[in-house]
């Protein structure tokens, strides 16, 4: 078994697999192949049913033994093409059914000291831009606790999008866009950010993008990864995980007590109505 391990590297890069795909699958085939050469050969399957239970017992991540089992079925494909060995048994490399990861959401408590954390910064900050700065992330926060709109929805913001007087907003989702209703308070949040932004940094007044960089991205759009950082950052001043996952499932669940499926999908711009009642789905579990 061992002998074949060089070939099998030879197909993968052939195969255009990632440098790190086939140092992993690599590493998988030789760990099989040495359990092998332990084994009596009578019948492979018996070997890769012993193995398949060695890695119950040494691993406790069902994750990690789904990838070395797809790896093992991967190696034993090439051996089986190549008629190294004449068959195996593939329902022996069945993946272990995984539970659904929990989805996270806030309390109400909770959800009330995120809100309130960057208006508390923005109180007690002294210089202008670190002012500017807590009422840019409070009014980001604002937004996707009340709209439950996602980071890559945000990032599109502009002025233009907005309707002052309707308190309507666009939002531009990959290949399409909804109109939502922004919430009074965030409304008044979003228009103090904006005449703070024309106060404090003049030179932005044209700009049309709501969420700006700073230093030197001063007048630039903040991108996903900016988001992120700024949930990273309220998370330690705050003392528990936040993030815009679990702010947008808080809406999510809030949503689902108080309107129809139909509205909620609507809303919340998902491109399948199945995706939104399997979420619904896996809320109502955790509160069981």
């Amino acid at each position: 078994m061992k002998k074949y391990i060089p070939a099998y590297k030879a197909y993968l890069v052939s195969a255009r697999k990632s440098e790190h795909t086939i140092k992993q699958y690599e590493n998988d085939a030789k760990q099989f192949a040495n359990f092998f050469h332990e084994q009596p050969k009578e019948d492979i399957n018996e070997v890769i049913q012993n193995y398949v239970n060695d890695l119950h017992e040494k691993y406790n991540s069902k994750s990690s033994i789904n990838r070395k089992l797809a790896a093992l079925k991967a190696f034993l494909g090439f051996l089986l093409s190549r008629q190294y060995i004449e068959s195996f048994q593939e329902t022996l490399l069945h993946p272990i059914q995984q539970m659904p990861e929990k989805l996270n959401t806030l309390s109400e408590q909770q959800l009330i000291e995120v809100l309130a954390c960057w208006e508390k910064y923005y109180r007690i900050a002294e210089k202008d831009e670190h002012k500017w700065l807590a009422m840019r992330n409070l009014a980001i926060t604002h937004a996707i606790a009340t709209l439950g709109i996602k980071p890559a929805e945000l990032v599109k913001m502009k002025w233009t999008h907005i309707d002052e007087d309707t308190h309507q907003i666009v939002i531009l989702q990959r290949n399409s866009y909804r109109t939502l209703q922004l919430p009074t308070d965030t409304m008044q949040i979003l228009l103090q950010y904006k005449e703070e932004t024309h106060k404090f940094f003049p030179q932005l007044d044209n700009v049309e993008e709501l969420w700006l960089g700073v230093g030197n991205k001063l007048g630039s759009p903040i991108t996903v990864k900016t988001v992120e950082r700024i949930f990273q950052q309220l998370s330690k001043m705050i003392g528990f995980k936040i993030s815009c996952t679990n702010l947008r499932y808080t809406v999510i669940n809030r949503l689902m007590q108080e309107a129809e499926l139909e509205d909620i999908y609507i809303q919340l711009g998902y491109a399948r109505k199945g995706v939104l009642a399997e979420r619904q789905h896996r809320l109502h579990q955790e509160e069981l």
